[in-house]
């Protein structure tokens, strides 16, 4: 009887021990589940706040549940500041709670797909994912925001536009002067023929002649309009750029207001350029005379909610040799890599605002009285750089002032 009993306490000890096996098996598998859940817990945490998107999640109400760094790094506010917070009071939403309002559409059963959105207290374009997350039971539970910066792409469009509307614009100007420059030729010779029969001193003489200046005068405006449209006949050379900032300062320095200071810096080893002088002579003035305006603006006070309050007024020439890259040429439309001779003027004048930037180069676009100025300045500026194979950017904020950067090709070696 001892025997049996000790035999099924042995029994009993094993399967005890075989069932304390299976639970210490189920707690490791447990165990192991749970760190899993954890390790991919982290990495999907890791991976949201790594993310160069903004993203961030709202419940079906619209009350934002979590953001990534992006997102909190790129408002300057902490994440724990955010949530909470309804999606249109982070962004300022006007189209808040209308059915232009992508939540409002998925709250209604709506698709949305993905679209560009401006935020412009952010100064960026988005493009926008929404995407919505229901239960087993298919009610909205909550919806994933992510926004991917296009900024960058927007100015590159925008640049492209601007660039391929003044290249048309050019192409039809540059059509029409060059007719019009030719019936000019005819009338101006006949003119001129007509006043060699006349007395200087009959009516009709001075009829002809009032007419004669009128026609010469047309023919300076025509000569503008094919300059911006790179059809006037140059004579090329090796310049030094140097050399015609100097004389073009030196020159200016005769007629403009002592209160304005003009600083050269140029480098004494710039390269040359394959280049008209004389038009490079007027494209160096327009822009020291456009920049002149500009301050003068400040100093007659014609603009003063524009203008600082007081100077020193200083217009900054700076010619440098530089090579471009293609990382800089994907920034602007007509860039193009290689080694030029680059240009910069500055002015802490008036400043131009974004609206004005864009229509500067346009040929007859001016923000002066019609009898103080022509608007041919800077479209001529542009024509004759892009003449030379070269090109223009401007920068320029209200109240702070204007920089051109100008790049003309480095001359090529024999």
């Amino acid at each position: 009887m001892a025997d049996i009993d000790i035999k099924k306490t042995k029994l009993q000890l094993i399967e005890e021990l075989k069932s304390l096996r299976r639970r210490i098996l189920r707690l490791e598998k447990q165990k192991n589940v749970e760190k899993t859940i954890l390790q991919a817990k982290k990495e999907w945490e890791n991976t949201f706040d790594t993310v160069k998107d903004l993203i961030f999640i709202t419940d079906k109400n619209g009350i934002v549940r979590r953001v990534n760094r992006s997102l909190s790094d790129k408002l300057g506010v902490h994440p724990r500041d955010l949530i909470g917070k309804t999606c249109w009071e982070i962004f300022r939403c006007d189209h808040k709670e209308t059915e232009a309002c992508s939540l409002v559409k998925i709250q209604q059963g709506l698709s949305v797909r993905e679209h560009e959105v401006e935020i412009p207290f952010l100064g960026m374009w988005v493009i926008a994912h929404v995407f919505a997350a229901y239960t087993s039971s298919k009610e909205l539970d909550y919806i994933i925001h992510t926004y991917r910066d296009i900024t960058e792409h927007k100015r590159i469009e925008k640049q492209l536009l601007w660039f391929n509307n003044v290249e048309a614009i050019a192409r039809l100007v540059g059509g029409i002067a060059h007719e019009f420059n030719n019936l000019l030729t005819g009338i101006i010779g006949n003119l001129g023929l007509a006043k060699l029969e006349l007395s200087t001193e009959t009516e009709e003489y001075r009829f002809i002649e009032r007419a004669f200046k009128s026609a010469e005068k047309t023919s300076e405006l025509v000569k503008h309009l094919m300059a911006f449209a790179g059809q006037l006949k140059v004579t090329y050379n090796l310049i030094s750029v140097n050399d015609v900032v100097l004389k073009v300062v030196s020159l200016l320095r005769e007629i403009i207001d002592p209160r304005i200071k003009i600083v050269v810096n140029t480098d004494k080893d710039l390269w040359t350029v394959m280049a008209d002088p004389v038009q490079i002579n007027n494209m160096l003035m327009s822009l020291l005379l456009n920049a002149r305006d500009a301050i003068m603006d400040c100093l007659e006070g014609l603009f003063k909610h524009e203008c600082k309050e007081e100077g020193p007024f200083t217009i900054n020439i700076k010619a440098e040799n530089t090579e471009v890259y293609e990382e800089y040429c994907r920034l602007y439309a007509d860039a193009r890599p290689g080694e030029f001779v680059l240009i910069t003027m500055s002015d802490n004048g008036r400043g131009m605002d974004a609206e004005t930037r864009r229509l500067i180069f346009e040929p007859f676009f001016t923000t002066r009285e019609t009898d103080k100025a022509k608007g041919l300045g800077l479209s001529t500026v542009y024509g004759i750089i892009k003449q030379f194979e070269g090109w223009i950017n401007v920068h320029s904020k209200t109240g702070v002032g204007t920089t051109f950067k100008v790049y003309l090709p480095r001359a090529k070696s024999n």
